[in-house]
């Protein structure tokens, strides 16, 4: 699915002002800035969750010892880095009341990690699963690329794609939402399993792109090892190409690190990226999503998919995911 559209920032060219594409969430999100927009954003996909599933976000007994983690970038614009913390008092608070979401405000996490922000709150989420500390985790996470801000910023860097730059990133928003459970608690409530998670590593580069380094690809390659050992072929790569040199330098650098890895070969190949976008901390879920129902769909290419995240900050994120009928102990909804 695309939805690509000239937004209201233009650039200047040889033939004058012309629009930036990017794509938005049309008919969804216009009107709304600033705390209010990521609100709406994970609002409507938490409350899409419950629709999806058939929960009761009121069953306090269900929720109580849920963990929440919302995923977000952190300000772009270092003018106003304390909105941050306006996030981070406010968005959760606010999301789980217009749902009417009955979890622990203890049990409710801000976590700012760009694009790495999913899979970096599903390594969280497993651990604490695993030491019993929680039930299951929720995990949403939403960004926009498409506000005038942001856009001027991304401008001002040289990284959006304009019609005199072909390579660039194409600003996106998004929100995603995925439920993590242990397999018996899942099964003991006949919940529909979409796909079972594997193992989650996450890195960090020496150098960030951020900063102005060079994207060797080397935590990512140790992180892709980490994540695939013992895995077996994977059928298909939901990655973090969102059209900048830099990306994919840092990709084609892993790639060579673990050319003798043959697990890799003949993996058909994803960028969400190429139809929604750069969809910034959403990218990792939107993933994560679309790798589970690819199984569920009976389109996905093996029985194995890997899903990576790459953050301008360095970080670096992959996690595995297996069909349903595998033999994982954590799935997600």
């Amino acid at each position: 699915m695309t939805r690509p559209r000239p937004l209201a920032f233009k650039v200047s060219t040889s033939l004058g002002a012309e629009p930036v594409t990017g794509h938005p969430l049309w008919g969804i999100t216009e009107g709304f800035q600033g705390l209010g927009l990521y609100v709406r954003l994970t609002s409507l996909a938490l409350g899409d969750l419950l629709d999806s599933t058939g929960l009761d976000g009121s069953d306090a007994g269900f929720w109580g010892r849920t963990a929440l983690y919302v995923g977000l970038s952190r300000t772009r614009n270092e003018a106003v880095d304390f909105y941050d913390d306006i996030l981070k008092a406010h968005l959760a608070r606010t999301a789980i009341r217009l749902v009417g979401l009955h979890l622990a405000p203890e049990r409710t996490y801000t976590v700012f990690h760009g694009n790495v922000s999913a899979l970096a709150a599903l390594r969280e989420a497993t651990t604490r699963l695993e030491e019993g500390a929680i039930e299951r985790a929720l995990i949403v996470c939403a960004d926009s690329l498409v506000g005038d801000d942001e856009l001027g910023l991304l401008m001002a860097d040289g990284r959006l794609k304009t019609p005199e730059r072909p390579r660039g990133l194409v600003p996106g928003e998004a929100v995603a939402a995925l439920l993590v459970e242990p397999e018996t608690v899942a099964r003991r409530r006949g919940a529909f399993i979409q796909c079972r998670l594997g193992r989650v590593s996450v890195g960090q580069e020496a150098a960030p792109r951020a900063s102005g380094g060079r994207p060797t690809g080397i935590a990512l390659s140790e992180v892709l090892e980490q994540t695939l050992r013992q895995a077996g072929r994977v059928g298909a790569i939901y990655g973090d190409l969102n059209g900048e040199d830099t990306r994919a330098q840092e990709w084609a650098n892993a790639l060579v690190r673990l050319s003798a890895r043959g697990a890799l070969a003949d993996a058909a190949l994803h960028w969400p990226a190429a139809s929604l976008g750069d969809t910034g901390a959403a990218s990792g879920a939107i993933a994560v999503v679309a790798a589970a129902r690819s199984f569920v769909k009976g389109y996905a290419e093996g029985a194995r998919v890997l899903v990576w995240s790459s953050s301008d900050e360095g970080q670096v994120a992959a996690v595995l995911l297996k069909h349903p009928l595998g033999d994982e102990s954590l799935e997600v909804r």
